[in-house]
């Protein structure tokens, strides 16, 4: 091998090398940057369940009933206040109600924007990114009148957070023994009864449910009962028996690797309690 070709080869070595040590050099910044995002990512998500535990309230303990052989008029069921909406609206002026489901980790505000989907992407604080928060649309009335009232919120699977653990209703078992959802508004305490725990489409339901039409309502649960008959994830308790005027919760989150999917949770309103003075 004559001069020219050493020099040549060892020329080629060299830009070998130094396109290896670019690439190396590259890997490293990239790494960095996702390790840096990531630290950012998980230290925003502790930050707003940090800001969402701080207005949570303890819950009230049930009063064992008094036994008496005297008879007793009925009497309209009262809830004990647990939120001063005032003050949860100095943290977000959007807070209307405030959601809780026994059994699960949910135990949030809602909330509503004047643009809607703005919370599936922005925290409490106003902040643009995960985990958002528990929301309605404008489409839905504040004061749950609506017979179907549709509540969206992430399944969080990093953190268990937000709409993650509803997915406990896929079990059976768990679906029989928590069949309660909890809405605390401004003036009353609701009570629903869980219907149905299923697998749905990821339509837009009231696009295609009319929210304040009984017929669309009775279509909806017709839809929901037919999709989870046979369905591994999926449960009913006597869907057939909803009254026709009875408002309905559904509270709707995603299915994971089932981006086509949604989990709805959906409820009958089964009591109103307005708060004791």
């Amino acid at each position: 091998m004559n001069m020219e070709s050493l020099k040549r080869t060892a020329k080629t070595l060299w830009e070998k090398k130094r396109v290896a040590c670019c690439l190396i050099l590259a890997a490293v910044v990239v790494a960095l940057g996702c390790g840096g995002y990531a630290v950012h990512y998980f230290n925003g998500l502790h930050d707003s369940e940090e800001q969402f535990a701080a207005l949570r309230q303890p819950v009230m303990p049930t009063l064992p009933e008094i036994e008496t052989e005297e008879p007793q008029e009925e009497i309209e069921a009262e809830a004990e206040r647990l939120y001063d909406f005032d003050e949860l609206r100095e943290t977000n002026e959007d807070i209307y109600a405030w959601l809780t489901v026994p059994g699960t980790d949910v135990d949030y505000p809602i909330l509503q924007c004047e643009t809607d989907n703005y919370y599936l992407n922005h925290n409490l604080d106003h902040s643009q990114g995960y985990p958002g928060c528990i929301y309605t649309n404008q489409v839905n009335a504040k004061d749950f009148s609506d017979l179907i009232t549709v509540l969206y919120g992430h399944d969080m699977r990093s953190t268990g957070a937000m709409f993650n653990s509803l997915h406990s209703y896929e079990d059976a078992d768990f679906f029989a023994e928590n069949p309660e959802i909890i809405v605390y508004t401004e003036d009353a305490r609701l009570t629903y009864t869980i219907c149905a725990a299923s697998r749905f489409s990821d339509i837009y339901l009231p696009a295609y449910y009319e929210v304040t039409l009984a017929d669309a309502r009775n279509a909806f649960l017709e839809q929901v009962n037919a999709m989870a008959d046979g369905d591994s994830i999926s449960h009913t308790r006597q869907v057939e028996d909803v009254q026709e005027n009875t408002p309905l919760i559904v509270l709707s989150t995603c299915i994971k690797n089932e981006p086509e999917s949604r989990y709805l949770i959906v409820g009958k309103l089964t009591e109103t309690a307005p708060y004791a003075e």
